[in-house]
């Protein structure tokens, strides 16, 4: 007699996989070869015993539609009945989030996967009756998180100080992390140099870094800035609060990488090169007088740059540094790996999704993107690039200079752009060109003209031109990190503006 891992089925071997042909047939074979069994091995030797859980292991999986799920896996308990299973997002411990719960008769399940994420599962080994064999005790909770595990800085450290003391190079990525609701300060630069690094904040209660008047972020690799607030009111320096180094190794030129340039007949340019991508995500600036991120000093070809659920607030008259954007891939100057000029470079790739990027003053001096050039083939094997912007609130960014510089004006070069609100921004068709490849819908986006009337293209075919109705004298306040928001409101009322822009505004 063969017991299944059901308490409930019994099968003998003579007739098992015929049974399984003529019922369900590929579901009960997949149910065997999940459950860990041979059909000699399914036989069990255990009876009449108190059962113990598994050990848990824990992988990850690319489903069909690109998604990652977290898959579960144990080794098979001997005389077991099936088991039950448990998952949560513990991220607010005290708020336990179900993701899945349910029995199986194999040896794994799957629940969605997410980044930067802390989990608990429980796997319970069910008693099986015909066996006489009964459930073990309860499970304890099993902990698996999706952070990259870090260092933790104590609240009340300077930042570059910390980190200069205690960065160790390596090829792996690490990370730095603030505590919970802790201060900070910053008063000078940060320089991860080639370390693929994450410096982040605690997900529930954002820590806040007052930065000094040089104070700066910057990276020769990989960066990820999440869950943090930044007070910017002190910076007196021009270029990005996040920044490329501004002395990079010798091997993040092109010709160290063996990145050719298309218009360089495919051989290195010389320019400094950096495939991986720059994350800011869940962050706050306070008072940026310049830009948001900046390749600085040398000349880059920066392949993907992305700012998601973010506030960052300007205060950018434009005198600082009149050559500066926001996202700025124009060098202050424009140095080479050979100790020379180049006089290219580029983003390849810009994603600014659910933000709010809003100017206090007027300024006629900047613009919202920059680049060295509009050919990324100068640096790039190709010239094909991107940048997506969807469910976002920018406001006087900015109000009397045009939207981009130097930008590629060419097919390859995609934009996609929905859901945005352009309140008193100015010229987005000098961004958003006419040769590009454009997906969008000109109803699904606003604008409002208040420094200067909207412009002809913009109105006539990026954007619906209405009364936004958000009020002016929030555009015009500092961010306030003691309270719900930052302190401000850019809940807008027009007929088209109230169903879009930066999520956070529409409740």
């Amino acid at each position: 007699m063969i017991y299944s891992m059901n308490k409930n089925r019994i099968f003998t071997s003579g007739k098992m996989c015929a049974i399984a042909l003529v019922g369900a047939g590929a579901l009960m074979l997949a149910s065997c070869a999940e459950d860990g069994f041979t059909e000699e091995q399914f036989v069990s030797s255990v009876t009449n015993s108190k059962l113990t859980n598994p050990e848990l292991t824990f992988g990850s999986q690319v489903n069909s539609d690109g998604s990652e799920s977290v898959i579960v896996k144990w080794e098979t308990v001997a005389g077991a009945g099936g088991y039950e299973y448990e998952a949560y997002n513990v991220d607010d411990p005290t708020k336990p989030v179900e993701l899945a719960k349910g029995t199986v008769d194999g040896t794994s399940f799957t629940f969605p996967k997410a980044e930067d994420t802390n989990y608990e599962v429980k796997v319970h080994t069910m008693g099986n009756t015909r066996l006489n064999n009964t459930e073990a005790d309860a499970p304890e909770a099993v902990k698996y998180s999706t952070l990259v595990p870090a260092i933790t800085i104590p609240a009340g450290q300077d930042i570059a100080e910390f980190v200069a003391a205690n960065m160790q190079d390596s090829e792996n990525e690490q990370a730095f992390e603030l505590e919970a609701g802790g201060q900070y300060t910053c008063n000078t630069a940060v320089d991860f140099k080639t370390n693929k690094m994450t410096l982040r904040g605690n997900k529930l209660d954002h820590a806040t870094v007052v930065m000094g008047e040089k104070a700066a972020i910057f990276t020769s690799a990989q960066l990820k800035v999440k869950f943090i607030k930044f007070d910017c009111s002190a910076i007196n320096r021009k270029g990005g609060v996040i920044e490329m180094s501004p002395e990079p190794p010798a091997s993040c030129s092109a010709e160290a990488q063996k990145v050719g340039a298309g218009k360089n007949g495919g051989k290195p340019a010389d320019v400094y090169i950096l495939q991986d991508p720059i994350v800011i995500q869940d962050c706050a600036f306070k008072n940026v007088c310049d830009g948001l991120f900046s390749v600085g000093e040398c000349s880059w070809g920066i392949a993907d740059v992305r700012v998601m659920n973010c506030v960052v607030q300007l205060n950018n008259d434009g005198m600082k540094n009149s050559n500066g954007a926001i996202i700025c891939g124009f060098s202050n100057g424009f140095k080479a790996p050979s100790g020379g000029s180049f006089w290219y470079g580029g983003i390849k790739s810009i994603t600014i999704k659910e933000s709010t990027i809003y100017n206090i003053v007027s300024n006629s001096k900047n613009r919202m993107f920059r680049f060295n050039n509009k050919d990324l083939d100068r640096a790039f094997p190709t010239a094909d690039g991107s940048c997506t912007m969807m469910d976002n609130t920018f406001v006087r960014v900015y109000d009397k200079k045009e939207f981009g510089n130097n930008t590629p004006n060419r097919k390859e070069y995609v934009i996609t752009f929905d859901n945005n609100i352009f309140y008193d921004c100015f010229r987005l068709q000098k961004f958003i060109q006419g040769n590009c490849t454009k997906t969008f819908h000109q109803e699904l986006n606003t604008i409002q003209g208040i420094a200067n009337s909207v412009d002809g293209t913009d109105k006539g075919k990026y954007a619906t031109e209405e009364e936004i109705g958000i009020d002016v004298a929030e555009t015009k306040k500092e961010l306030d990190f003691t309270q719900p928001n930052y302190g401000i409101n850019f809940k807008a009322t027009g007929a088209i503006s109230s169903t879009i822009g930066d999520p956070r505004w529409k409740n």
